[in-house]
């Protein structure tokens, strides 16, 4: 209940139970100055990790199975942080010492803080909160990647996965250039022989606005329709013991894969790889967008930056014009 609302009910009691105007000030004083008074709650016995199970609960039934995981992983460590702490306890800090706890980077440092903003945010359109306890909370921005994998840096990791399994996953992120979450969801029945390609529902599709589809050349299409013989149901790529890949195991590959190489990547960074072969290759921003997947090509004009960091190309391009 908000505190102005308190304060004119105990302005306003019945005439045996009324205080003086002073001492009704007085107690609108002490209610300004309760730091539990300052968050109210409309359900206010509700734990955090009640509205974190909620969230959760949503998620899985509203968003795609990679979003579901990304909150569950983080938001389930927060909730073990704090078990017992109600919604209405919860302030920035204890969100901003929880994220302190980790040797973090700036972006996984980004992701852990607007989980929980995310979530709080959530259950006040619910209904559950009268305001968000957090919404203050800082996040910072997000940080930009300049990192795209070189055909040399491709070969070098190749030959530092020791498993077919692993060299199965960095070749289909070389050839497609397809998302990480979308190698991790591939499976048989999404694929499409006839136009060699695969083809995402719109469940599984980024945005949910349009049917994701990834072309497969060359080796890539091999590589698919062995893995569909192998795993006719479910997940194409798997961990060496058989289970469906994730991106806690993908993250741990790419760790082992830096210390043999010496080259340090992350799987997204195959996509970017991608982006800059193909416009080096002169292939056009639009089919490009649209190879990638990109609800509008224009999103491929943030894959420039990239090429800043091959001058040859540059100057090759510079010249053609004066020609």
């Amino acid at each position: 209940m908000p505190i102005l609302k308190r304060y004119r009910q105990t302005r306003f009691r019945t005439k045996n139970h009324r205080p003086t105007e002073p001492k009704a000030f007085e107690q609108y004083a002490k209610l300004l100055a309760s730091p539990k008074q300052q968050q109210q709650v409309v359900a206010s016995g509700s734990l955090v990790v009640a509205i974190i199970d909620e969230f959760l609960h949503w998620v899985q039934r509203n968003r795609s199975a990679g979003t579901y995981g990304w909150f569950q992983y983080r938001l389930e460590r927060f909730a073990k942080k704090y078990p017992d702490m109600l919604a209405a306890e919860l302030w920035p800090h204890h969100v901003q010492k929880w994220v302190d706890g980790y040797t973090f980077s700036k972006t996984s440092r980004r992701n852990y803080l607007r989980s929980v903003k995310r979530c709080m945010a959530w259950a006040v359109t619910q209904g559950y909160l009268d305001r968000s306890p957090i919404a203050q909370l800082e996040v910072p921005a997000a940080e930009q990647r300049e990192n795209p994998v070189t055909p040399e840096a491709f070969q070098a990791l190749l030959a530092a996965a020791k498993k077919q399994q692993h060299k199965d996953l960095l070749n289909l992120a070389w050839f497609t250039g397809a998302r990480p979450q979308e190698l991790i969801n591939a499976e048989a029945q999404h694929i499409d022989e006839a136009n060699q390609r695969l083809v995402f529902p719109l469940k599984l599709s980024k945005g949910k606005r349009k049917v994701r589809v990834v072309y497969l050349p060359g080796e890539a299409m091999g590589i698919v329709r062995r893995l569909a013989k192998e795993n006719p149901t479910g997940p194409l790529l798997r961990t060496s013991t058989g289970s469906p890949l994730n991106t806690f195991a993908i993250n741990c590959l790419m760790i082992r894969l830096a210390h043999r190489s010496g080259h340090k990547y992350a799987l997204y960074d195959f996509r970017h790889g991608y982006a800059t072969r193909m416009l080096q290759l002169g292939i056009d921003p639009v089919t490009v967008g649209v190879l990638m997947g990109h609800a509008s090509p224009a999103m491929i004009a943030s894959v420039y930056q990239h090429l800043a960091q091959a001058p040859k190309f540059l100057l090759e391009q510079a010249t053609r014009a004066t020609v």
